[in-house]
């Protein structure tokens, strides 16, 4: 039984580590396809990787750089946005995600979020989940240490040097969790998405008939509060909520 395991963990690894070479290839064929200039077969051969469970910011890039180049907009947005999500701090995709929306019809100036809120989701965005979880179980380990020497330790100063560093290292431990959750959720949740149609009447309820609120093109971003069958309730960046039909849209 015992060999049985360790031949299939064996198999495991060597099918994990195929799939990466595999990965590596398609992504070095794909790269090729683009500087030539045929950006849809690069597509092909980036969505390829995607569709075998792998992804990660420069696939999501590059596929944005391809739709860019052929001119369609909603697609290049998308994968921006999808690549911003895995790497909020890449300043390229940044740069390129403003020229695509510099394209879009519709400018919508957001509501100004609380200082507060805006610094916290700005930190929380300057490292990874991963690297936040890492960085977490690090001081923790370090407020475990604190904890482990004071019990061993006789100096008065020396106990109470090291009873304040423990809490402090506790209570850094738990604030650096808190931001690799945050982060962690901006990953995770898909909660806004870009309309893919050129454009669509947002609807006051999830109904054809139902009154026109307003009007919205291809590109535009979008958060998703509610869905009731083939409708989707959305909110933009300025406030505005409304309906509109699912298929028109494209989930970050």
């Amino acid at each position: 039984m015992r060999k049985l395991l360790i031949l299939l963990l064996i198999l495991v690894l060597n099918s994990i580590h195929l799939s990466a070479q595999d990965n590596k290839a398609i992504f070095t064929r794909a790269n090729a396809l683009y500087q030539k200039g045929e950006y849809e077969k690069a597509i092909a051969e980036y969505k390829s990787i995607l569709t075998g469970g792998y992804e990660s910011a420069d696939i999501y890039y590059n596929l944005g750089n391809c739709y860019y180049k052929l001119n369609d907009i909603p697609p290049a947005i998308v994968n921006y946005e999808r690549a911003k999500k895995l790497a909020p701090e890449d300043e390229d995709i940044d740069f390129n995600l403003k020229l695509a929306n510099l394209k879009i019809v519709d400018k919508i100036e957001p509501i100004p979020q609380l200082s507060f809120k805006a610094w916290w989701v700005g930190l929380a965005n300057s490292f990874s989940s991963y690297t936040w979880a890492i960085v977490a179980i690090a001081i923790f380990s370090l407020a475990c240490i604190c904890g482990i020497l004071f019990l061993f330790m006789n100096s008065v100063a020396g106990r109470k040097i090291l009873f304040t560093l423990g809490v402090v290292f506790f209570a850094c431990s738990i604030v650096v969790f808190i931001l690799g959750n945050t982060r962690n959720s901006i990953e995770t949740h898909r909660t806004t998405a870009i309309l893919v149609k050129p454009d669509v009447y947002v609807k006051s309820s999830p109904n054809e008939k139902s009154a026109d609120l307003f009007i919205l093109h291809e590109g535009a971003k979008v958060s998703l509060l509610d869905e009731i069958g083939k409708w989707k309730r959305i909110r933009l960046a300025n406030g505005n909520e409304g309906w509109i039909p699912s298929e028109t849209l494209e989930v970050i």
